[in-house]
């Protein structure tokens, strides 16, 4: 099945490349990308995070979040999608290990550990009132993600979504993920998305083959987009 969309904007954040553009130009195998930890220190996306609620999130949030704040102040969308496959599993695994251990468990630890957390503090960060949903679907979140967005669009008649899609690096220690999935870091990508009609020939409309693309490799993906 394919999707077709009006891709307004592309938004992308790792401790490799700190935009979208900077990502376009790395070529090769993305795991030997140069890494380096101040592109995400400096970032102005990443400080545009209150220091509070800042400190309380993990890496791929604090990126999923300061992306939605830029996106969102450059647009006017009516839903906003979180996707990841990871969510909070370290965050879960250290909650675990503590009531293992007889330890007492933070109650703001306790919080944000659930997966919509974080879609829950941009909410609250940029006093966003409109629809929010938070998707996982193992090897095929990319795919569902996009599949919420075409929902959103053309069930629920949308105007413009933003897709938000953010993975934690969890190196292939937890559970059996691919390492070539997420051993290279976290990172976070955004798609401002709007409605395309069928008879639209643009160089911004997009169409996103479920069958070929559910499952890919949400990075890879965003190295494939072609947007101008």
């Amino acid at each position: 099945m394919e999707y077709r969309f009006i891709l307004r904007d592309v938004y992308f954040i790792s401790d490799y490349a700190g935009s979208y553009a900077e990502l376009k130009e790395i070529s090769g195998d993305i795991s030997r990308a140069e890494r380096n930890v101040n592109i995400i220190k400096d970032s102005p996306v990443i400080k545009a995070v209150p220091m509070l609620l800042r400190r309380r999130l993990n890496a791929a949030g604090r990126m999923a979040i300061g992306l939605s704040i830029e996106a969102c102040s450059r647009y006017s969308v009516d839903k906003v999608i979180y996707a990841s496959r990871t969510g909070e599993t370290l965050r879960c695994i250290k909650l675990l290990q503590e009531v293992y251990k007889g330890e007492g468990v933070s109650p703001t630890e306790f919080s944000a550990s659930v997966h919509n957390s974080n879609i829950g503090v941009f909410s609250i960060i940029n006093g966003f009132y409109q629809e929010t949903t938070a998707v996982s679907a193992a090897e095929n979140t990319l795919g569902a993600a996009l599949t919420e967005a075409c929902a959103s669009l053309y069930g629920s008649d949308m105007q413009r979504v933003l897709v938000v899609c953010y993975e934690e690096n969890l190196s292939n220690r937890i559970m059996p993920i691919p390492n070539a999935d997420f051993c290279h870091g976290p990172f976070a990508g955004a798609l401002v998305l709007e409605r395309c009609r069928d008879d639209e020939i643009s160089s911004n409309v997009f169409t996103f083959d479920y069958a070929g693309c559910g499952s890919m490799n949400t990075v890879d993906f965003f190295r494939s987009i072609s947007f101008s």
